[in-house]
């Protein structure tokens, strides 16, 4: 029986250290989707005649590419 519940606390252990690694990529990749809509947003502050949302869109693929993350 001692075995039994060393071993769920094991495995609850393993579970939350996964889970943890999980919420800091999401936050990572959370942090990077931050800068790039702001680098987005500077280099093209107002969308006129459509012109500027296709820069701002290629700006925020390609800073989420250099970040390593597909946008």
């Amino acid at each position: 029986m001692r075995k039994f519940f060393c071993s769920m606390i094991i495995a609850g252990a393993t579970l939350a250290l996964a889970a943890g690694a999980a919420d800091a990529a999401k936050g990572n990749r959370d942090a990077a989707m931050e800068k790039c809509f702001a680098e987005a947003q500077a280099s093209a502050p107002d969308i006129v005649g459509g012109g500027s949302g296709s820069r701002r869109t290629a700006v925020y693929k390609d800073c989420m590419k250099k970040a390593g993350y597909r946008p």
